[in-house]
């Protein structure tokens, strides 16, 4: 493609610029629409038979109208259980038991409800800096003993559900296994 002499280089690009605007504008437009609600498929009776409806009367809410929406809960709580992570990895029934007993006695305040998704945080150091390899391992160990350290309030493993990650941050001492619990709204 060759410039005519005296004419600037922008204005090639100036259809270009204006066509891809429009299509951005366009998908802006596409994707902000509200999808219309799906019509009953068992219309009342009356709300046929009758051509205009009656300001006199006005429909009483469903139980479906007054629901919230699913979904989790964006407020979060956060607990945290401090153990050996190479005794915890190597599955050493006192690590497995003194998490289960940390766990629940820092679950007790949440009794009747239950967790949908759990993250867990840890934090392995060595030589003072943080062992990425190994906080995910503790991480992980924590995470795959959270659903038989209260059965009733995690959901069953899998790492979907409840899944191990390492926690970087310089403040947080060797051994500290942050959970984050995301509890459904009710």
């Amino acid at each position: 493609m060759s410039r005519e002499p005296g004419r600037p280089g922008g204005t090639y690009l100036a259809g270009w610029l204006f066509a891809d605007l429009l299509l951005v504008i366009v998908l802006v437009v596409l994707g902000s629409e509200v999808p219309a609600a799906a019509p009953d498929p068992h219309p009342s009776p009356t709300a046929t038979a009758t051509a205009a409806p009656d300001p006199s009367h006005s429909p009483s809410p469903t139980p479906s109208d007054t629901a919230r929406p699913g979904g989790l809960d964006p407020v979060t709580v956060s607990v945290g259980v401090r153990l050996d992570p190479d005794a915890l990895i190597a599955g050493r029934p006192s690590e497995t038991a003194a998490l289960t007993r940390q766990v629940n006695e820092e679950i007790k305040r949440y009794e009747g409800r239950t967790a949908a998704f759990v993250m867990v945080f840890g934090t392995v150091r060595s030589g003072g800096a943080v062992d990425t390899g190994r906080s995910d391992a503790y991480a992980t160990a924590v995470a795959r003993q959270l659903p038989q350290a209260a059965p009733r309030f995690f959901p069953p493993y899998s790492e979907k559900i409840i899944r191990g990650y390492h926690d970087s941050g310089q403040a947080i001492p060797s051994g500290t296994a942050r959970i984050e619990l995301f509890f459904l709204l009710s």
